[in-house]
């Protein structure tokens, strides 16, 4: 029962199951049974808990009974057994007797003791039949050998009947070995299984009190649940009430339940929406302005971003000019010098030895400074074409090509300049070709671009490692492998190189960031080829590597162009 007033005023939460009571502002509500349910739920939990004890308990003591059984049918085995022998021991009596005296009883007694012994093996047998066919095998050679010996001694050739029972007994004794055998074994499981059976009780104990503490437990923890249940929700409910009395529509209102919390609770969350709705319409507005200022800002970024690149090609094109100056006046004058120390050499030889020498030392350091100049003016000029590049993005014309024919060629080509660069350089190619690709339609001279930075990244990083280990083990390789996706085309190229650190490989495909030593690259083909690929083909293009092991890019480019760029992954 559930009593609600506000500020004096009578409130009626449950108009369709709520009956008048007399007394101002007062209500007698009428709910479902949930929380009856809940103590329900409880009392068939501990009976459950209860039964699941008891089966638990029966099983453990059908068990041990199966136990006992077993250790029982062992025990009556040991008899079997030991009846066994003594009924061979009669009949090996009674042959023995039946050798020397040739009387009929003999040989009667003989038959029973024999009989007497099947019938032990035939409960035997079921435990262990080939040991006590082995036994059956023995105590046919002592029949054997023993009737043969009574037939000597009827005949009146006691030598012979004698080393016939000779042989005879050698095959009771076997016999006698084997049942001796059978008995240490069903006494050393019988023993066993006692010990088990005793140990099974045992643990049957331990865990029927770890259950009955168990369960008890859970009795416990679920009755401090179910009230745990009753008295927060309605602390909550309490606390709601008072925050909607102070005018704070944000106040958190418990979850409704199907019982009556749950309905107080419905009608209080109704009435807080009601109020909160003109907050959360003025949210949304502000949501949309902060989302057209994002975009506004995105489109300036955008903005600035291409004019950035208009104003690094003009400044690229600005440099180029005084650049192609630099070098080849630098390499001009280098011939000129070399033109000089011809034509002034003999007026130099006519020096002193002193002079001569500084003379010779000046022109040759003339000579260095401007074999530099020619050499940075170089590499100054190669970071000037690739900011072009850059800047420019791509504009080459879309066809249909032979992916795996361009890549093939793009190998070949990056091999061949590396060995030219340098002739000691040398490297395993691996071809993993998809041949079932189709023809794509892409820009063949930027994909080409980008094969071959990645190519000659590969190179370097697997050059590197073999020059830093002085492994002779240690072979170059790399792998390159297509796959038709079906909708799109994969390309990876793989390299067992030096790897790349993982603090490192979300800045690869910014523009000049490098990871080769001061001289030895740009820090801009990566960056062209995420253009390349993402932006231009709409394709991604992820890198996994691990250091000191390998490095792998992939490339995905889908046949038809997508409208958004889909990024980088690592």
């Amino acid at each position: 029962m559930l009593k609600v007033r506000f500020l004096g005023a009578e409130t009626s939460f449950f108009p369709a199951v709520r009956e008048r009571r007399r007394g101002p502002g007062l209500f007698r509500v009428k709910a479902g049974l949930t929380i009856r349910t809940r103590l329900i739920l409880l009392a068939s939990a501990a009976l459950v808990v209860l039964i699941a004890t008891n089966a638990y308990l029966t099983r453990t003591l059908g068990e041990n009974s199966a136990g006992m059984v077993e250790a029982a049918g062992l025990l009556t085995g040991i008899e079997q057994a030991d009846s066994a022998r003594i009924a061979f021991g009669e009949v090996r009596y009674w042959m023995t007797d039946l050798a020397v005296s040739q009387l009929t009883l003999s040989e009667r007694k003989a038959a029973a003791a024999r009989a007497r012994m099947e019938r032990h093996l035939d409960k035997l047998a079921p435990w262990n039949p080939e040991r006590i066919a082995a036994v059956r095998s023995e105590l046919a050679q002592f029949d054997e050998f023993a009737a043969k010996a009574v037939d000597q001694y009827t005949n009146d050739r006691r030598v012979v009947g004698n080393s016939l029972l000779a042989q005879a007994r050698r095959h009771s004794m076997a016999v006698d070995q084997l049942l001796e055998s059978i008995v240490g074994d069903l006494t050393g499981e019988a023993l066993a299984a006692r010990e088990r059976v005793v140990a099974e009780a045992a643990a049957a104990t331990r865990l029927s009190r770890i259950v009955v503490s168990a369960a008890v437990l859970v009795g416990a923890l679920l009755t401090v649940l179910l009230l745990r249940s009753i008295v927060v929700p309605l602390h909550r409910l309490v606390v709601a009430m008072d925050g909607l009395n102070a005018g704070n529509v944000d106040v958190p209102i418990p979850e409704a339940g199907a019982d009556e919390i749950g309905a107080v609770a419905r009608t209080l969350a109704k009435f807080r929406d009601t109020l909160t709705e003109e907050r959360r319409r003025e949210r949304e507005l502000r949501a949309a302005h902060d989302e057209l200022k994002a975009a506004q800002a995105s489109l300036i970024q955008a903005e600035k971003m291409a004019s950035l690149g208009q104003l690094t090609a003009g400044i690229a094109h600005e440099i180029k000019n005084p650049l192609n100056f630099v070098n080849n006046f630098a390499s001009l004058s280098v011939e000129l010098l070399d033109e000089l120390k011809a034509a002034a050499r003999p007026a130099i030889a006519a020096l002193g030895e002193d002079k001569r020498a500084d003379v010779d030392e000046v022109v040759e350091m003339l000579t260095s400074n401007l074999q530099k100049i020619a050499e940075h003016g170089r590499r100054a000029d190669g970071i000037v074409k690739s900011m072009l590049e850059h800047s420019r993005g791509g504009t080459g014309e879309r066809r249909r090509v032979d992916l795996n024919g361009l890549i093939e060629e793009a190998l070949n080509l990056a091999y061949h300049g590396a060995r030219a660069q340098d002739q000691s350089f040398n490297i395993t190619l691996e071809r993993n070709l998809d041949r079932a690709i189709t023809l794509i339609e892409l820009v063949p001279q930027d994909v080409t671009r980008v094969v071959l930075n990645l190519f000659g990244n590969g190179f370097y990083a697997a050059n590197k490692r073999r020059k830093e280990t002085n492994d002779p083990q240690f072979k170059p390789s790399l792998k390159v492998t297509t796959r038709d996706l079906g909708e799109a085309v994969e390309i990876r190229v793989r390299d067992n190189g030096t790897g790349i650190p993982p603090e490192l490989r979300d800045r690869l495909f910014q523009p000049f960031f490098t990871t080769k030593p001061t001289g030895e690259g740009t820090g801009l083909g990566l960056s062209i080829s995420w253009d390349i690929v993402t932006q231009q083909h709409g394709g991604t293009i992820a890198v996994d590597s691990e250091v000191g092991e390998f490095t792998e890019f992939t490339i995905r480019l889908p046949r038809s162009r997508q409208s958004q760029p889909s990024g980088m992954t690592a």
